[in-house]
Parts: C-alpha cells; structure tokens; sequence
C-alpha cells in the first residue's frame, strides 16, 4: 500500500543514486524512479558509485550488491564509515532468496532492500519509507539540539535555564539530607532593566548582561549553580553553605552587579538589584519548591532601598 503523502514530506525532485552493473536493471531502475518524480544519476560499479556519491551527494542510493571491481558491500561500509554520508538512505538490491546479502547488508547499516524483479509500487514505497526516515530522523536530532541547547544554558548570560531549577534543587536537598550539609538558595533581579532594554537597545543590552554575568559567575565556586527566571530574576544555588556564607555570596553579587556599567546615549548606565534568600535546612522547608518559596519570599519582602535580606 502506498504511504499517504504530506504536504510537508514531498520527497519529489530528491536525487537517487542507482548503482547497477546490468545495464537494462540500471536503466529499468532510471525509468521507474523518474516515473516517480526524482531526479536520478547511477553508476556501473563499485568505484564509480563512490566518486558519485561524493560528488553529488545524492539523497538515497539504490545499491547492487555483486558488482564488479568494487562491489556493494564495499561501498556500502565506505559510506557508513565516513561521517558525510553515514545517515545517507542506502537500499540494497537483492535477487530473490539472496537472505544471506540481506543480513550482511543490514549488518554494514543499509536501510532496507528490495528484491528483484521490481515492482514500481513497491519501489516507491520503500524509497519514499527510507527518505521518511531519514527526514523524521533529522528532524528529531535538530529538535533535539534545540531542547538541549534551550535547556542546556540561557543564551546571553550562560546561565542555567528554569526547567534545570527544580531537578538541581531536588539533587542539592537530597544530598544536604543524607550528609546534613546546609544548602542555599539566592534569588535576586535587576531593577528598572526594562528602562535599561529601552535605553540601549537589544543587542548592546545583551551585551552589557553577558559582562554582568560573567562577573557574577567569576565571583561563584565551581559547585555553585546560576538559573535564570525570568527576564530580570535569576537564582543562585550554592550548595554546603550555611546563612553567613549566602549572605556574603548576596553581598558580592550585588556588588559585581552595581559595578558593572554599559555605554549609554548620555553617559554610563546600570542597574541596581536586591537579594533575598534561604538556608536549609529549615523548619518551613521539605521540598525544594518550599526552599524556592522561602528564598523568594525573602526576596519580594524587600522594600524600595533595602539590598540584602535573608531568612534566618
């Protein structure tokens, strides 16, 4: 049955590669794919398949296995070994009952195989099927990349990102209670940022927060953890540190904070900032979400003036 087509999932005009040393199964193949829309190249043997598909880089190969000079199996492990071609859609051509081509060509990473004689349903199916893969596959790894790198660091401080807090936090409480460790919780924003955005622009504003940043980061230990929250709030996790410790951490963050100054339209520009946190272990505190709640009640209970606050 032929798969049902998507506007998204077109694979017309997608070049093939077919490799046949029979000049009427090469031809025959041409014919057949070009019925199906795709552009189409081959090549006699071995050897000549390989100067095709590295200079064309085709988007599927149809591969003959008994070829001479160099035959399918060959050119089926060169292209798995060499990184440009490795999730190239490879289909292996069998003559019926050749099971043993068919295992040895799964074991080098061919993709599927279609038995001769062929049949041009059957050709397309399993040609469009491997051209589906091969999308869905790239797909997944480019949407991967993005999820990893969204949760990996946020791109203009290098800080860690919201969906890390929670797993972060668990991890730091789970170890404060097996070894009664303290663990501290920070958080702190910018003020009038959003004025400091308008000012300067986007770019030049990025620009100030990564220096910002790397000055906050260069006054943490190498276990300590940075998130931000928001556009203007950030969260510092610092892990084996008891009230005084957090509250001199607070105090050099702010510091590196007011220090650092941008290039405005009218001379330097900056920001001010608060800070608020919470030590476990504590009374009100089981779960990481009640250490994020204290720290951030700490943190808004701060008046209009006042930099520093901590619940003891």
């Amino acid at each position: 049955m032929e798969l049902p087509k998507r506007k998204d999932l077109d694979f017309s005009n997608r070049l093939v590669l077919v490799v046949d040393d029979d000049d009427p199964t090469r031809m025959l193949l041409r014919d057949l794919c070009e019925s199906s829309n795709f552009r189409v190249i081959s090549a006699a043997d071995g050897i000549e398949a390989v100067e095709q598909i590295a200079a064309h880089s085709p988007d599927l190969v149809l591969l003959d296995l008994m070829m001479p000079l160099k035959d399918g199996f060959s050119v089926l492990k060169w292209a798995r070994e060499d990184a440009r071609f490795a999730e190239l859609p490879i289909i292996i051509l069998t003559a019926m009952g050749e099971m043993d081509g068919k295992i040895r060509g799964m074991e080098l990473g061919a993709d599927d195989f279609v038995t001769k004689p062929f049949k041009l349903i059957e050709l397309q199916t399993r040609i469009n099927s491997a051209l589906m893969v091969r999308e869905y596959r790239r797909r997944l790894y480019d949407a991967e990349e993005e999820l990893a790198q969204f949760r990996a660091v946020d791109p203009v401080t290098g800080a860690g990102t919201y969906s890390q807090l929670k797993a972060s936090l668990d991890a730091e409480l789970a170890r404060s209670r097996r070894y009664g460790r303290p663990t501290a919780c920070l958080m702190f924003g910018l003020e009038e940022y959003a004025a400091l955005r308008y000012k300067l622009g986007r770019e030049p504003c990025d620009a100030y927060l990564t220096r910002l940043f790397q000055g906050v980061l260069a006054c943490l230990r190498g276990a300590d953890r940075l998130f931000r929250i928001d556009t203007d709030e950030f969260v510092v996790l610092l892990p084996e540190t008891d009230l005084a410790g957090s509250r001199l951490v607070g105090q050099r963050i702010l510091d590196v904070i007011k220090d650092v100054v941008a290039d405005g339209p009218n001379g330097p520009l900056g920001v001010t900032a608060r800070c608020g946190g919470a030590v476990f272990p504590l009374e009100t505190v089981r779960t990481s979400e009640d250490l994020l709640r204290e720290a951030n009640k700490s943190y808004r209970a701060l008046q209009q003036g006042a930099r520093l606050l901590f619940d003891p």
